[in-house]
């Protein structure tokens, strides 16, 4: 696994990885839900390729509601446990900084 880099803290990507590394799991529906993105999926991929996190997708599939009922099929983003403990060995305090200085921007306190 390459060094993972920190997205910027006042980014849609920034806010997913925050979630991530508070050992949060969600799909789309749970983001777009807390900021109204329709694009986690594109945030993912660039926290897994352009910054090198090790981001897992578990397979989830729920009846829809619509009118003619299907199965859909989504993903459930997450980092494994064991992952986490590694990279807040890895940065430890900068770890924490980062998600603080999300947390500050999510709450209005930081609009770079």
């Amino acid at each position: 696994m390459r060094t993972p880099t920190f997205p910027r803290i006042n980014t849609l990507t920034g806010r997913a990885a925050m979630r991530l590394l508070t050992g949060q799991q969600f799909t789309h529906r749970d983001f777009q839900n807390e900021t109204a993105s329709y694009r986690l999926s594109g945030y993912i991929e660039q926290l897994r390729n352009r910054h090198g996190w090790p981001i897992e997708t578990k397979e989830e599939t729920a009846r829809t509601t619509d009118k003619v009922p299907r199965l859909a099929t989504y993903g459930r983003y997450y980092i494994e446990p064991e992952n986490l403990k590694e990279l807040r060995k890895q940065f430890g305090e900068r770890l924490d900084r980062f998600i603080e200085g999300v947390k500050r921007f999510e709450q209005g306190g930081n609009h770079a």
